[in-house]
């Protein structure tokens, strides 16, 4: 069956559900109740299982409050391929339900043009058009009124200038800048900043990623407002897998405030998720001056996270703000081994920093380091490292600069040579056998 078939479908059955059935939903008082009955009685077949769980923990999310109206009609129209129409008689479904609270739907926060400190939005690019033009206008919607976008193309060869030329030239709160030569995101995001970014709080976007929430940069301001101690606000995302057209929600669950030296030292462990990319992170100019982000090398989403909690705590909104999209062509599954070499260089000025600079326990960031660098080693040999050459760059750099998790490294290395070559071999045996038969 064509997936977008099968997804109109699913649609289909939600939207005929929702209307045959409303009097006996309307009655159910307790949320949960309501999602295991919708559950049991629209999970039919095993296609569509997938698509009309994700739906009942969408719908959860609604009813508890942690994504606004817009942001739930937006799901059903790009999911499930619902007109606009389809979509609202669902929403109105779901007002009636006793289940539902009014006080679920996030209140807008509002700011007066004269008293709204600026914002400036920086998206780098590089051979995106066909994505770039959705962030753009994802940050053009936003009631936010100071928003300055600063888009830094790294000489794409598609069309980005002519859209950029063509549909932005005459925008007043755009700013276009393009390289002469490739120079990399985190060049990038550093040069726009240094160049253009004048603003109270800086917002750093990748090209494919997008806001759905039009009233996001107002919430993450006014929280900063409300939490002067916080260097930065993120929030919740759909995850894009685009290979199987799904919406998934991720949901970082972290408390509202979460203090700078916990989710400093338990960076990416359990409990303690990096935000996904720098997507939905506002950041306090302040505080990124004081992490000293003009002199970083490598102004990656890790890195600056990192670099932030040294001066300020972690903010969270527990709201769906944007799309992050999974499509095998992100720049987390491309890397090269010098640019992780950089990456790893970034985290030991970090681990010097945090000792020498902020008095953070020595033993602590040291454990924190070694784990730190375990993973981004393993996360690149598994999804972008090419041949042999990268797995002894990375066991070299361990070895001179990481000893504690060197041996356990070396091991884990050797594992990963030894199932790639035995995967190689199968699938010539397999070639081998297709041509002879």
């Amino acid at each position: 069956m064509n997936l977008e078939h099968e997804l109109k479908q699913t649609g289909t059955v939600i939207t005929d559900y929702f209307h045959t059935n409303q009097q006996e939903m309307s009655t159910i008082v307790d949320i949960a109740q309501l999602q295991k009955f919708l559950s049991e009685k629209l999970a039919d077949s095993a296609e569509q299982k997938d698509y009309i769980e994700n739906f009942n923990e969408v719908l959860l999310a609604l009813l508890k409050g942690k994504l606004s109206a817009e942001v739930f009609l937006f799901y059903l129209e790009a999911q499930f391929f619902l007109d606009e129409a389809a979509a609202k008689q669902i929403c109105t479904h779901i007002t009636r339900f006793q289940a539902f609270k009014e006080s679920s739907l996030h209140d807008e926060i509002t700011f007066p043009n004269q008293s709204a400190p600026k914002v400036n939005v920086i998206i780098t690019t590089y051979n995106r058009e066909r994505f770039l033009e959705q962030v753009i206008d994802s940050i053009l919607k936003q009631d936010y009124p100071n928003i300055e976008l600063i888009i830094i193309d790294d000489n794409s060869q598609d069309g980005t200038s002519s859209l950029m030329e063509k549909k932005y030239a005459s925008t007043s709160n755009v700013i276009y800048m393009r390289n002469n030569k490739n120079e990399g995101p985190g060049t990038n995001r550093l040069k726009a900043f240094v160049t253009h970014a004048d603003g109270e709080y800086i917002f750093f976007l990748d090209d494919d990623d997008y806001l759905i929430d039009s009233n996001y940069i107002s919430k993450a301001v006014h929280f900063h407002e409300q939490h002067p101690e916080v260097s930065f606000v993120a929030a919740n995302v759909f995850l894009d897998k685009t290979n199987k057209s799904e919406l998934k929600l991720s949901d970082l669950k972290l408390n509202t405030i979460v203090k700078k030296y916990d989710y400093f030292i338990n960076f990416e462990k359990k409990g303690y998720p990096k935000p996904a990319s720098t997507l939905t992170t506002v950041f306090k100019r302040s505080a990124l001056i004081e992490m000293d982000i003009v002199n970083m090398k490598m102004v990656n989403d890790s890195a600056i996270y990192l670099r932030s909690l040294l001066v300020g705590d972690a903010g969270f909104l527990d709201t769906v703000a944007g799309v992050y999209r999974i499509h095998g062509n992100n720049i987390t599954f491309n890397l090269k081994s010098d640019f992780i070499i950089e990456n790893l260089n970034e985290k030991k000025t970090i681990k010097n920093m945090a000792v020498n600079d902020f008095n953070y326990n020595a033993k602590e960031v040291e454990d924190w380091f070694g784990n730190s660098v375990y993973v981004t080693v393993m996360y690149f040999l598994k999804y972008s490292a090419k041949n042999a050459n990268d797995y002894f760059v990375m066991l070299n750099w361990t070895k001179e600069n990481c000893r504690s998790i060197y041996k356990k490294m070396r091991y884990a290395a050797l594992k990963f040579v030894i199932k790639r070559r035995l995967s190689r071999l199968r699938n010539l045996g397999r070639k081998a056998v297709v041509q002879k038969s």
